[in-house]
């Protein structure tokens, strides 16, 4: 039996009994369950192979672009990019049978910057014999398949967690953050809003950014959010955008309180708390950005008028 059957047998074998739990590639045949190789396109033109990344970790995630879990899980693949990819782990993600302009469209938009390779005929997924998108493995430094996981991640805390388990030895110490000031360029991030569009906030250069963090059990937050309703409708252009970032409650919980309150704008769901505190400010809190990115003005309580918002506002002409 050759190395390459060995593992589609392993993968589909405890695809069936386990189902979206993350496992082990174990089986009690001698045979080692190599990770099968390949090489494929990048958005780039170039070739990525998978043996020449031997020596650390990798993380290898199949995506389609039609696929809601799979966009469900791109804030977190970017926000654990960001951290630690090529530093302590590989990461590259496989989309499956989108062509490159629509592939290359999605994460310009939702400015994903991670290392996307092209499987448009299907043959690298067939070969790793996933049933479905999303799907994650975890491949060690010799090339050997340890784990995969079915389904996606809820936050980047989970596929850290993940990584701990199947590479015990591997240390993940989180980098000092350092709370934003005035002046300093706003901390990127990629979150999805209540209705699960992505959000990266490195898209929105060119444009005012109004930043605003709360939690419904704030009532100072509660208050001024209307505030920001009545900036949004009056200044209805492409010129400012008001995004409210929620921290750390979930998307049903946030709905019920943009809903009772009506509001408009674009509410980002920041589940794990990874964005709120690289902000470090508490709620409520507001960063006024101006077209470059770079923070201008920081509101450490709530606005108490819909005048108020627009005097920070005008600080900018």
């Amino acid at each position: 039996m050759n190395r390459r059957k060995l593992c589609l047998i392993v993968i589909t074998g405890l695809a069936v009994m386990l189902s979206s739990l993350f496992m082990a590639c174990t089986k009690e045949n001698k045979e080692v369950p190599y990770a099968p190789d390949f090489t494929l396109p990048m958005l780039d033109g170039s070739n990525a192979t998978l043996s020449d990344l031997r020596g650390k970790p990798v993380m290898l995630t199949f995506w389609s672009i039609n696929c809601a879990a799979c966009q469900f899980q791109m804030p977190y693949l970017q926000a654990f990019y960001n951290e630690w990819a090529n530093e302590k782990v590989e990461m590259l993600t496989i989309n499956v049978k989108d062509s490159a302009a629509a592939v290359l469209d999605f994460i310009t938009r939702n400015g994903l910057d991670f290392p996307v390779l092209l499987d448009p005929g299907g043959r690298v997924a067939a070969a790793y014999g996933i049933p479905g998108v999303p799907m994650t493995f975890l491949i060690d430094a010799e090339g050997i398949l340890k784990a995969y996981k079915i389904g996606a991640f809820q936050s980047r805390k989970q596929i850290e967690e993940a990584l701990a388990q199947v590479f015990p030895s591997l240390t993940l110490t989180p980098k000092p953050k350092v709370a934003p000031e005035i002046g300093s360029i706003a901390p990127d991030f990629t979150l999805q809003t209540i209705y699960g569009q992505i959000v990266t906030l490195s898209t929105l250069r060119g444009k005012t950014v109004l930043l605003n963090f709360w939690t419904s059990t704030c009532p100072a937050c509660i208050d001024e959010l209307p505030y920001f309703q009545t900036i949004a409708n009056k200044r209805s252009g492409n010129e400012l955008v008001i995004l409210a970032v929620n921290c750390g409650e979930n998307n049903m919980t946030v709905l019920t309180t943009v809903d009772s309150l009506r509001l408009s704008f674009p509410v980002s769901l920041d589940t794990d708390g990874e964005v709120c505190t690289t902000y470090g400010r508490g709620c409520p809190t507001t960063f006024l950005i101006d077209e470059e990115g770079i923070i201008r003005a920081i509101k450490d309580d709530a606005f108490k008028s819909p005048e108020e918002i627009e005097s920070l506002l005008n600080s900018l002409k």
